[in-house]
């Protein structure tokens, strides 16, 4: 942001006391000076603060937050920190740009971070009912609820451009109810490839000679076992019947070899519909290039 006193110091227009720099932060020294050692931590990429940053750029910053406080503690011979935020003017907000404050500690320092509040003047059984998150809690999937009599496995995969950039989500649910998410994703790779990343990641979760149920939105990855598709391609060599190398020869080979090792069936669903697990899916998929 042109104007941003934040997004000038990660440039180096304006001088500063850098601690530490990575990807996703840099961190220098508070021109307050007031604790010793008052570190800024700022996001590089210029959000406004933690409400206009997605869960998972904010994880990243947050490792980054961790990572200098705890360098405080093991090399710096301090015993704590402690880690402040602010986010929007109401909340004392000076520079409109995400950051964090780290303030180091040691036993005894007489610094007095907090104040005595007194009384929110309602009782927390009031408080509670004002704030709690019922409508979250609605959206909450109840994974238990999708068990089977095997192992379930809901994959999905994404891109933005194609090629381009692109994620891979899977659950994982077994049948007394435990569940797992798992996703990821390529700087630069296909929808396809993605579709089968999904299912290979979710399936090395599994056990061999295990009996899985495989839903996905792709006919590709589908049909491909339930058409015979993956049978001619391997009495030809991994070669179309025109000829040519199958494409994702590689990934059809890992996901063939699973598989074999395995009891899967393969059930297609409808893609961006009212599947709650294939939604939730692609919210893992496209997670990786949305942030």
């Amino acid at each position: 942001m042109k104007d941003c006193l934040f997004c000038k110091i990660v440039k180096g227009e304006i001088p500063s006391y850098k601690i530490y720099e990575d990807e996703n932060v840099y961190a220098f020294l508070d021109i307050a000076n007031d604790v010793f050692g008052h570190t800024l931590v700022v996001s590089k990429k210029h959000f406004e603060n933690v409400m206009d940053c997605s869960e998972r750029t904010l994880g990243k910053i947050i490792a980054s937050v961790k990572k200098i406080g705890d360098h405080f503690v093991k090399d710096c011979g301090f015993s704590g920190y402690n880690i402040l935020n602010n986010s929007g003017k109401s909340a004392e907000q000076s520079v409109m740009h995400l950051h964090f404050h780290i303030l180091p500690r040691k036993e005894g320092d007489d610094f007095k971070l907090w104040r005595d509040f007194g009384e929110s003047g309602k009782t927390l059984e009031e408080v509670q009912k004002e704030l709690v998150m019922q409508d979250e809690q609605k959206d909450v999937l109840d994974y238990s609820s999708f068990k089977e009599d095997c192992t379930v496995l809901y994959t999905d995969g994404a891109c933005s451009g194609n090629p381009g950039i692109g994620g891979y989500g899977a659950v994982l649910i077994k049948n007394n109810g435990e569940a797992e998410e798992i996703s990821g994703g390529e700087k630069l790779t296909t929808n396809n490839r993605m579709e089968l990343t999904a299912v290979i990641e979710g399936l090395k979760l599994t056990s061999e000679r295990e009996n899985v149920k495989v839903y996905s939105d792709s006919a590709y990855v589908v049909n491909a076992f339930n058409q015979g598709w993956i049978d001619n391609w391997k009495r030809n060599g991994w070669h179309s019947s025109g000829g040519g190398e199958v494409l994702n020869s590689d990934l059809w080979q890992t996901l063939t070899a699973l598989v074999e090792a395995r009891r899967v069936e393969f059930i297609k669903v409808k893609g961006h519909s009212d599947n709650a697990m294939n939604n939730r899916c692609d919210a893992l998929a496209t997670s990786f290039y949305k942030d």
